[in-house]
């Protein structure tokens, strides 16, 4: 038997799969990562990436896989980065992930340069301060050392990988449209906005189609992971593509959910959708297909506050106690009767509001609350945000559950939560966590002859999965409908607040 090596590098952690040609997982690996948080800084060492891309390998190696057994690699990774890299493909400095806003003030200059209307017509997207386009242009006013001793700008931590295994500087269509420097439609480079704005032409990756082949691992790159030298990497796709393609939607007008870090509700169309909405566009796996996103800055990263906040002495060796705590602490509330409210923008928010100064609060705190109120607050508060942006980009009609996928899908009463505030049933595939990495590694199927195109692989993921089902209760619906009416109110109530807490830091 062959394998796919697929590997999905996150914010939080690298996993990697081996995939056989009927879609069947293997040897799951977890390697965690760490990240510098100093908003509006937010940083992370790429070379980790890498290294932990050479844990997994090995992990499998003592399992018993040989090198001979993993017929090509391939990449999920987390988008919207800038990393500066030198010729050999090593960061010149940390990589600004995609979560990192300090560049507004430089994306409102390009959008007085270029116009708003030729940015929405052409890239598709709002242009703020988390894009990569306004990274660089953020480098080049304050690091201009840094921009001297950069060769390229990779845009995802999987092109990063990629680089250090084949010195090759490729990316995808899909990790591309979320630079705000790509031309969606035509899958091309603006690099006239670069020059008009100051910037080197030249220096990003070249786009190269998510399924085609990168390069092959060259004798560096096999010495320091034990991939065997020679074997095929594909160019992969940004973790929002293969998050689609592994939750088997490819077709137009079927929509799912992901928690990770951060989450969003996304489809697929024919089209792109009006970005003046607040909805982000990506360009899928195929020409003439995109992905139609509702993106949530707080998500996962909601979740993970509230365990280090309400759990912290539960931690154990691998953090995962605090989450089994605040399991606990949400079952012990009662949702039912619960008043209090949390609104989520812990790290600013980019949908359904765009408001980098807006942050997380609770509301109607008394004597009488607990833990247990507020962690289950924590966790209504980003199912009513998804909630607000699912209704933004509209729900497919007659949907009788939603899919849910990711690694916040493992929290049994998040989903529980999520079931009562959707009021619908909640899907969720066994080993959501893994199925970025699934979808990275169905674009090698065609390749190795597995499967004839996209469509039918996402069919055959469908078909064959196992989910568990998570029902709405009657009563917690009804009470979360009231619930979710108060919560609506509370950004536009905070909103100056926050503008006035902002022109005061």
């Amino acid at each position: 038997m062959t394998y796919i090596a697929s590997f999905d590098i996150g914010t939080t952690h690298v996993k990697g799969i081996l995939v056989n040609r009927d879609g069947e997982l293997f040897h799951e690996q977890n390697v965690s990562l760490t990240c510098r948080q100093e908003p509006p800084f937010i940083e992370q060492e790429p070379e980790q990436w890498f290294k932990a891309v050479g844990t997994i390998v090995n992990e499998w190696f003592r399992d018993g896989i040989g090198a001979g057994l993993i017929s090509l690699v391939s990449f999920s990774g987390q988008m919207q980065d800038c990393i500066p890299v030198d010729e050999q493909g090593r960061a010149v400095r940390p990589a600004i992930l995609y979560s990192d806003s300090r560049a507004g003030a430089e994306a409102r200059m390009i959008r007085d340069e270029i116009g708003e209307e030729e940015i929405f017509r052409s890239a598709a997207n709002r242009m703020d301060g988390t894009l990569t386009f306004p990274k660089l242009l953020w480098l080049k006013t304050h690091e201009a050392d840094s921009c001297a001793r950069t060769s390229r700008y990779l845009i995802s931590s999987k092109d990063y990988v990629i680089a250090r295994l084949t010195g090759a500087f490729v990316t995808d269509p899909t990790s591309a449209a979320t630079t705000g420097c790509m031309d969606i439609r035509r899958r091309e480079w603006r690099e006239d906005w670069l020059v008009r704005m100051g910037l080197p032409a030249g220096k990003l990756p070249d786009i190269l189609p998510s399924g085609e082949t990168a390069g092959r691992v060259h004798a560096e790159g096999s010495r320091l992971t034990g991939l065997a030298e020679g074997t095929p990497v594909l160019c992969g796709i940004g973790d929002a593509g293969a998050a689609t393609l592994g939750a088997g939607v490819y077709e137009p007008g079927e929509v799912y959910a992901y928690i990770g870090t951060t989450g969003w509700i996304a489809g697929v169309s024919g089209g792109v959708a009006d970005p003046a909405s607040g909805l982000f566009n990506l360009a899928y796996a195929e020409p003439g297909r995109y992905i139609n996103v509702a993106p949530l800055t707080n998500a996962g990263n909601a979740h993970h506050w509230a365990a280090e906040v309400f759990a912290p002495e539960a931690a154990g060796t691998d953090g995962r106690g605090m989450y089994e705590a605040v399991e606990r602490l949400v079952e012990a509330s009662d949702r039912g009767r619960n008043k209090i409210l949390f609104l989520p923008y812990l790290n600013g928010e980019r949908c359904p509001v765009q408001d980098e100064e807006a942050s997380g609060c609770f509301i109607g705190l008394r004597p009488s609350t607990t833990k247990a109120d507020m962690a289950a607050a924590v966790l209504e508060g980003v199912a009513f945000a998804m909630k607000q942006v699912m209704e933004l980009r509209g729900a497919p009609e007659g949907a009788a559950s939603l899919t849910l996928i990711g690694g916040g899908a493992r929290s049994r009463q998040w989903c529980r939560v999520l079931a009562d505030v959707f009021g619908t049933e909640v899907s969720v595939p066994s080993e959501s966590q893994f199925l970025p990495c699934l979808g990275a590694a169905a674009l090698g199927f065609p390749g190795l002859g597995w499967a004839s195109s996209y469509d039918r692989l996402c069919e055959l993921f469908k078909i064959r999965r196992k989910c568990e089902t998570f029902s709405p209760d009657a009563e917690k619906k009804a009470h979360y409908e009231s619930k979710y009416a108060r919560y609506l109110e509370l950004y536009p109530a905070l909103a100056p607040v926050f503008r006035q807490a902002a022109t005061e830091a």
